[in-house]
């Protein structure tokens, strides 16, 4: 498969502009295919169902394929289980023959991993839902806002317009749970600066839908395997502080991951123990893969990770961001991140 390079978008357009012609391709059109990042998180996941439950309530053909398969603390989001992991020879021909192809939670096809062919051959319609900065030129439309928490937010906003529109409720209880995964877990558990009175308002309405928080919570979290619990413990041991403590790194290798019998889906949500250190402005955790090196950027105030991330062609959020490298070594890319942070922290 070549590899395909993308031109960032030279503007972003207004987001209610958007979403309006996002309404107008869902009215238009019949058959859809929706597809999400690589690694896919609870936002990710959240939204591409939560769109799915509404679509399919307007009486639309909907389609679910992703570049990876769904992580087993998600797998509870209604419809789920309908997501299936994306195999060229079998789904370049149906991404090919749906009428839409919505990309969401990814502001370009590189985020959906040995896809981007697949999409780009692709004649449908193509529109992007998404709250990343710095969006590919590839689609047709797009209704992107970085001011939002998270995507889940953004198909709420299309599901108000829908409702206001033909002056019915669209919001069940399986496209809230899907949603308020999304917010949830996108917002840290509604901690971080985007969580906004907006956003409460969103979710007192999802959970008078009958969304029972506790329920969604102990889903994501709670639910662990007791050798993802042996990782975290000796991830936490590698823990090494730098800049005057304001930088906090770990490490995974690949043997630990072999002697824990672990994979990278139980890693999920290890990075956001270095910002529980005292004094720590900037975490990191980095993590040793068969043929490459992941690494997940976190800091708190306006300390730009993506920035850091976008040094190894990956990007995100100012406080959130991620990236992967398959020509450094673990070593290099650990010694790499501790020297750009220096500018930040």
């Amino acid at each position: 498969m070549q590899t395909l390079t993308f031109t960032p978008l030279a503007s972003i357009p207004a987001f209610d502009a958007g979403l309006a012609e996002c309404l107008d391709i869902i009215t238009r059109h019949q058959s859809f295919c929706i597809v999400t990042h690589v690694n896919s998180d609870g936002d990710s996941l959240g939204s591409q169902l939560g769109l799915t439950h509404l679509l399919r309530q307007l009486g639309k053909t909907v389609h679910l394929v992703n570049p990876s398969h769904v992580p087993e603390n998600l797998s509870f989001i209604p419809g789920s289980e309908e997501i299936h992991v994306f195999e060229a020879e079998r789904d370049t021909a149906l991404l090919a023959s749906v009428d839409v192809l919505f990309v969401l939670d990814g502001n370009s096809p590189s985020r959906m991993r040995g896809m981007e062919e697949a999409i780009m051959r692709s004649p449908a319609v193509k529109a992007v839902i998404d709250h990343h900065q710095e969006p590919a030129q590839f689609a047709d439309t797009y209704a992107i806002d970085t001011n939002a928490c998270s995507t889940a937010e953004l198909i709420y906003r299309l599901l108000v317009l829908f409702e206001k529109r033909d002056g019915k409720t669209y919001c069940t209880k399986p496209l809230a749970e899907a949603l308020y995964t999304g917010i949830m877990t996108d917002t840290g558990n509604f901690r971080f600066p985007r969580t906004t009175p907006d956003v409460h308002r969103i979710i007192a309405r999802l959970i008078e839908v009958g969304v029972e928080p506790y329920y969604i919570f102990d889903s994501v979290f709670n639910q662990n395997p007791m050798n993802r619990s042996r990782l975290l413990g000796k991830t936490l041991a590698t823990m090494q502080t730098y800049h005057d403590g304001k930088l906090c790194l770990m490490l995974v290798s690949h043997a630990m991951m072999l002697e824990t019998g672990t994979n990278l889906d139980h890693i999920e949500g290890f990075v956001e123990q270095t910002l529980g250190l005292q004094g720590v402005q900037m975490g990191a955790i980095v993590v040793e893969l068969p043929n490459e090196i992941k690494m997940s950027l976190r800091s708190k105030g306006v300390i730009p990770v993506n920035k850091i991330a976008q040094h190894f062609g990956g990007g995100g959020h100012i406080n959130a961001a991620g990236c992967r490298t398959a020509t450094m070594s673990f070593a290099e890319a650990e010694e790499t991140i501790v020297r750009l942070a220096k500018e930040y922290v």
